[in-house]
């Protein structure tokens, strides 16, 4: 996976770079502690994953970014900064920046950091891959139409973060939004009978099995929420897949505090994971 740092921080440049090639799949293409350099390499580079600081010039990292997105290069972006207020944060996040980081950085956290986000996009290059060997297979003919494939393959890749694709009741997670996405409908308008072949037992059996399932991503995003609080992502999912308050009860049970119980909703969570396929 390939890096690139943009800070005028030797310090800061040097502890990202020592924990990025740690690994020996990733990689620090460049590094620079000016915005308008970085802007010309990042034109020539195919960068994953890009570090940037709000204290670059001449001008700021927030401003680097609109100006990639604009010429459409869009990495993965980590944010830093000394002077990270309220209001500079919410800028962040309104250009879709993935992580925020205030100075100063502890190794730890950084760490943490790019393995969660490397993780993630580590998930998504495999899923992209799998898509273009699935295109040019002889027997693609076969396969759904390319948007609902991407759709579907999105599906997966939520599933994948939410640490629970390998569940038991994944499968018929899947099952159930491939209909979703085939029919264009939401949970509520499926015949289980006619188009599942499920009886009322069967169907009971199914969402028992989902529910377990669900407790399993509950958990593990609110893990994620409290490691990693001002995560955009984990926020959308949060609410759009959970309801964020029970995300919250579920922070709350992990911090050993008082909470009710969270309520898991299955409309709530496949309706919120269909319109989450539309993003492919």
């Amino acid at each position: 996976m390939n890096f690139y740092i943009a800070d005028p921080n030797p310090t800061n440049r040097e502890l990202f770079a020592e924990l990025i090639e740690r690994s020996f799949d990733n990689y620090v293409v460049g590094q620079t502690d000016s915005a308008s350099q970085a802007y010309l390499d990042l034109l020539e580079l195919r960068v994953d994953i890009m570090i940037v600081s709000t204290d670059l010039t001449p001008y700021d990292g927030i401003e680097l970014v609109r100006r990639l997105k604009d010429v459409n290069s869009r990495p993965r972006f980590i944010i830093t900064g000394t002077k990270l207020t309220p209001a500079r944060k919410e800028a962040a996040y309104k250009e879709k920046i993935d992580i925020v980081l205030n100075e100063p950085l502890q190794a730890i956290e950084v760490k943490h950091i790019l393995q969660l986000i490397g993780g993630y996009v580590n998930m998504t290059n495999r899923l992209a891959a799998i898509y273009e060997l699935a295109l040019a297979s002889p027997a693609s003919y076969q396969r759904p139409q390319s948007a609902q494939r991407k759709r579907i393959d999105h599906v997966n890749s939520v599933l994948m973060f939410l640490g629970i694709a390998a569940e038991t009741g994944s499968e018929d997670i899947r099952r159930i939004v491939k209909l979703m996405v085939d029919q264009n409908v939401n949970f509520a308008s499926i015949n289980f009978k006619r188009d599942l072949q499920m009886t009322e037992h069967d169907k009971k059996v199914v969402f028992q099995r989902i529910r377990r399932s669900l407790k399993a991503g509950i958990t593990n995003l609110a893990t994620m929420c409290i490691d990693y609080p001002e995560n955009e992502i984990l926020l959308e999912y949060a609410n759009n897949l959970f309801e964020y308050q029970n995300v919250h009860s579920e922070m709350q049970r992990q911090r050993n505090e008082e909470a009710p119980k969270s309520q898991i909703s299955l409309q709530h969570f496949f309706d919120g994971l269909w319109q989450e396929s539309f993003r492919s």
